[in-house]
């Protein structure tokens, strides 16, 4: 018997010291009496170095202290709080590391002697895996809810087990409203019927439709509606089984999108063979490849025979300047854009058409091309069509103009010196006259890539008109501007080629200082031009603004106070001037000319001080005076006879487009009892540039009312002839500088060809400044209408 319990004995501890969990013995007082070798290992102690201590060594605080008490107390009450039930708890190593355990603990008595038995499983392992997957699991769920796609996945059943964040956006349901439902709720009917059937197929081991491959499918939100995706299925295994995860793109905005797009290419289409106008590209080597309808009904040509034809057959005579200025646009790299007017070749003859042609980025075509539009000058006007950039720029070289100047400089002015440098080419005119205007323009273009090749891109430049050039420039002072205007002029006066000449324009520049003169941009242009005659003395051809030029500035300063001073004491004189019939020689009517002769001033001619009205945006007022003394004398006439000539008054270009230049002529009509069939306006070219609405129904009214319109000064603006015909006016005034050329065969023929054009236009006409009989009788034998000059009577005031 002694033998069977020393055996059993030993085949107990052999099964403590065998168990995978740590197992300790204690007894009713806490001393450890067995530790096996799992303990040890789980522990760090050898069972020598516990054996006979308290197990409170093994356990943190505070349940260290307070573990002889749980005895006590359990052996006094019989009240266990772990004993039979387990507990998770944090145990103490040797090296003082707590870990985390599950604790179970039995107790037993044995000769009278309780004994407890405490199993320890060591949860380290356990909890770091655990915590890694939540960890996982959280960082799945925060990518699932952060991914802009809706992300679905599904059971093999086709049940819904999560739902992310932009499915619940896309589909307009909640997670919990989905969760473990069939996911062909998000399905329109004919598709939700088919397929739990798919899916079944597929996991039976027919091939996969949409497995990894993606298709565009319908999708049906909570509300109904249904809506374009683009749907992506994958497949993961996990310890649930398969599960099918897809991803859901919604199409809606890019389908509207393609739709939008096909829309706006069938907009384009129509707009483009709709338009009037013709519209073309050429290749590099001026190929047609492409042509709206409108240049095949011009061309009277199929489509079919434009298409790669060279562009140049369809020119009239030279080709070779247009040539190269078409080829630049591929080779230069400053040039964009060129305009030109040239005589070109259709089945039923020769037309003049008018040309705009741009460089077309490659990333816009795919090709290197230029584009064309192309107008007949004879149905429209050039500038209702570039109006807007005109504004601010010079056509002919793509500068600046002043207003474009002084925008730019108020919109990008920085605190500093600055100098404006005004350039001016002599003889630009005589080589005009001399090669034609085509090489004088050429020159001004090859001037202004000069002038923009000699500063960096942030110098403002511009061509105020004619052969000037203006450079805006960052100066320290006036010894730091010199350099600038050294190197400028020596670009601006290196040959220019023109044909086999060799042409040498010699160049002045006129510069003023800011703030240092003026810290008004107009009047420093104005001071920096003022001082060019001086500079044309100097050498080098330079010459700073200074006080004594003041005095110039002075004197227009001086007009301007007393021009206010005349309006307002009634000081202008409106003298007549008769227009007399070529055919019989009898006045046919006047024209009312503004004089004044200051008390302080002298005589000022109105050249000078109209311009300077207009700047003071006292045009309106001085119309006004000229009118009222207009009617005025009307009124008398008609009560002295009754026969009465109409007089023409000159109307400024801002007045004739105020909208209430109608209004306050109706009124003096009215006041005086005049028939505005008596009246009669010249307005300038430039009005007729500048074309608004306003100035349409200021024409229209007028002409309804009887009041004659007359182009003044014709030849002298942009002399262009397409607006005689586009806007019907009824009288055309050929400027006194064609009729002094009238003697000269070339001046002969202008002046044929602009009496040729207005009696197309059914419009009379008047030749100005007819100073002999010689050139009276040209006119006259050319067709001309009227004539007004010194030969028929000087300017005179009425009685």
């Amino acid at each position: 018997m002694q033998h069977s319990l020393e055996d059993l004995n030993a085949l107990y501890k052999e099964f403590i010291d065998a168990a995978a969990d740590a197992i300790i013995v204690i007894d009713q007082t806490g001393i450890i009496r067995h530790f096996s070798h799992s303990a040890q290992q789980l522990f760090g102690y050898d069972s020598v170095e516990v054996l006979g201590l308290n197990v409170s060594i093994l356990m943190p605080d505070p349940h260290s202290k307070n573990h002889n008490d749980y005895l006590s107390n359990y052996l006094a009450t019989g009240q266990a709080k772990i004993i039979g039930q387990g507990r998770d708890v944090y145990g103490v190593k040797k090296d003082k590391s707590l870990f985390p355990m599950h604790l179970s603990v039995g107790t037993t008595v044995i000769k009278d002697q309780r004994y407890f038995v405490g199993i320890c499983h060591d949860l380290s392992v356990y909890r770091k895996t655990l915590a890694e997957k939540l960890q996982l699991e959280s960082l799945q769920t925060a990518l699932f809810d952060a991914a802009v796609d809706g992300i679905i996945t599904i059971d093999q059943q086709g049940l819904i087990k999560s739902f992310n964040s932009a499915a619940e956006s896309l589909f307009g349901y909640q997670r919990q409203e989905v969760l473990n439902k069939n996911v062909s709720m998000l399905m329109p009917e004919q598709f939700a019927r088919a397929h739990d059937s798919y899916l079944q197929r597929y996991i039976s081991g027919q091939p996969a439709q949409i497995l990894g491959k993606g298709r565009d499918v319908p999708g049906k939100r909570k509300d109904g509606s249904v809506f374009p995706m683009h749907l992506s299925v994958g497949k993961a295994q996990t310890e649930e089984g398969a599960l099918f995860i897809g991803l859901c793109h919604d199409l809606t905005e890019y389908q509207n999108a393609l739709l939008d797009l096909a829309k706006a290419e069938q907009r384009y289409k129509s707009i483009v063979d709709c338009e009037g106008q013709m519209l073309c590209r050429l290749d590099q080597h001026l190929r047609i490849t492409f042509v709206n309808q409108a240049f095949v009904d011009v061309f009277e040509c199929t489509y079919t025979e434009l298409i790669g034809l060279d562009f140049i057959n369809l020119f009239r005579g030279s080709k070779h300047g247009t040539v190269d200025r078409l080829q630049r646009l591929f080779t230069g790299d400053c040039l964009t854009r060129i305009h030109f007017q040239t005589v070109m070749e259709r089945k039923s003859g020769p037309f003049e058409m008018e040309w705009w042609f741009t460089k077309i980025s490659p990333q816009e075509s795919g090709l290197h091309e230029i584009q064309g539009f192309g107008v007949d000058v004879s149905l429209r006007e050039q500038a209702l069509r570039e109006i807007e950039y005109l504004k601010y720029h010079d056509s002919l070289t793509g500068l600046l103009n002043v207003e474009g100047l002084i925008r730019a400089f108020e919109q990008a002015h920085t605190p500093g010196r600055k100098a404006v440098l005004y350039f001016d080419c002599n003889h630009f005119n005589l080589f005009n006259t001399r090669f034609g205007y085509e090489a004088g323009d050429q020159m001004l273009i090859e001037a202004s890539q000069r002038l923009k090749d000699s500063f960096d891109t942030s110098t403002l430049r511009c061509r105020p008109g004619s052969d000037s050039f203006i450079a805006l420039i960052e100066s320290k002072d006036r010894a730091d501007v010199i350099p600038y205007a050294l190197r400028t002029i020596e670009k601006l006066e290196q040959p220019y080629q023109i044909g086999t000449e060799k042409l040498l324009p010699s160049v002045k520049v006129g510069i003023s200082i800011y703030p240092d003169d003026s810290s008004d941009l107009p009047t420093l242009l104005r001071m920096a031009e003022s001082v060019l005659p001086q500079a044309f003395l100097s050498r080098p051809h330079i010459c700073f603004f200074d006080q004594q030029y003041q005095q110039v500035m002075s004197r227009q300063l001086d007009i301007e106070q007393g021009l206010k001073s005349a309006l307002q004491k009634g000081e202008l004189q409106v003298f007549v001037q008769s227009k007399v019939s070529l055919k019989t020689r009898q006045v046919i009517g006047y024209e009312a000319l503004l004089r004044w002769k200051d008390t302080l001033l002298g005589p000022i001619s109105p050249a000078e001080f109209v311009p300077i009205a207009e700047r003071m945006n006292m045009g309106e007022e001085l119309d006004l005076y000229v009118l009222r003394h207009v009617f005025r004398l009307l009124n008398k006439q008609m009560k002295r006879n009754n026969d009465v000539a109409p007089i023409a008054v000159n109307i400024t270009s801002t007045h004739f487009s105020a909208p209430g230049l109608v209004p306050a002529i109706e009124a003096l009509a009215k006041d005086y009892d005049v028939p505005l069939r008596l009246l009669q306006l010249e307005v300038t070219e430039t009005v007729l540039l500048e074309m608004t609405e306003q100035v349409r129904d200021n024409i229209f009214c007028l002409q309804n009312l009887g009041v004659v319109i007359a182009i003044d000064d014709f030849g002298t603006g942009y002399s262009s002839l397409s607006y005689l015909r586009h806007f019907q006016l009824d009288q055309l005034k050929i400027d006194k500088s064609f009729i002094d050329a009238i003697t000269e065969p070339s001046g002969m023929e202008i002046v044929r060809s602009v009496i040729w054009m207005a009696r197309a236009c059914g419009m009379h006409v008047i030749a100005e400044g007819v100073e002999t009989e010689q050139q009276a009788n040209i006119l006259e034998q050319l067709g001309c209408d009227t004539g007004q000059g010194y030969l028929f009577a000087k300017p005179f005031l009425p009685h």
